[in-house]
């Protein structure tokens, strides 16, 4: 009787031994899982995220591939950088006559194929909502409101090509 009571808490002693051990393996297992989803949701933000940023780096790979477009049509027409100069120009949005407005945009388009402006910002309406940009000024005109800013290139070395020498 006690050779079988001895088994019988053997087997219950190993079979307490295997559940804890199971029990170990099982917490073990779970902390892991938790683990494991932390990773997958944090993954998974991460691709979020690059998908929300992929048109705005699409947009940078055209605007690289435009650029070297301007560049290659640069170097087959001659374009030398050199040979221009720049001036920021600006006049802050305030009244002006029509005069004056006509005399400022033909400041801006005197120097013909020889220069480019090219604006940031630039601002031309009526001062009365009545009147319009295009038609005769009425009596009683009050004028437009004008601003621009930007950068002025001028060529600083003729384009012309050198005189023929004779031989």
């Amino acid at each position: 009787m006690n050779g079988t009571r001895t088994v019988k808490l053997g087997a219950l002693a190993l079979a307490t031994a295997l559940l804890a051990g199971g029990a170990w393996l099982a917490q073990s297992g779970l902390k892991r899982l938790a683990f494991e989803r932390q990773q997958t949701a944090q993954l998974r933000q991460s691709l979020d995220s690059a998908r929300n940023l992929m048109p705005e780096v699409e947009q940078r790979e055209r605007l690289v591939q435009s650029l070297k477009q301007v560049a290659q049509q640069v170097d087959r027409l001659g374009f030398d950088p050199a040979q221009w100069g720049e001036r920021k120009l600006r006049r802050t949005v305030g009244p002006a006559s029509r005069v004056e407005a006509a005399q400022f945009l033909g400041e801006l388009g005197r120097g013909g194929a020889g220069s480019i402006f090219v604006a940031d910002v630039f601002e031309i309406a009526t001062a009365a909502p009545e009147t319009g940009l295009f038609q005769s000024p009425l009596s009683g005109d009050r004028g437009l409101t004008l601003g621009a800013s930007g950068t002025l290139y001028f060529q600083t070395i003729s384009v012309a090509p050198p005189p023929r020498t004779m031989p």
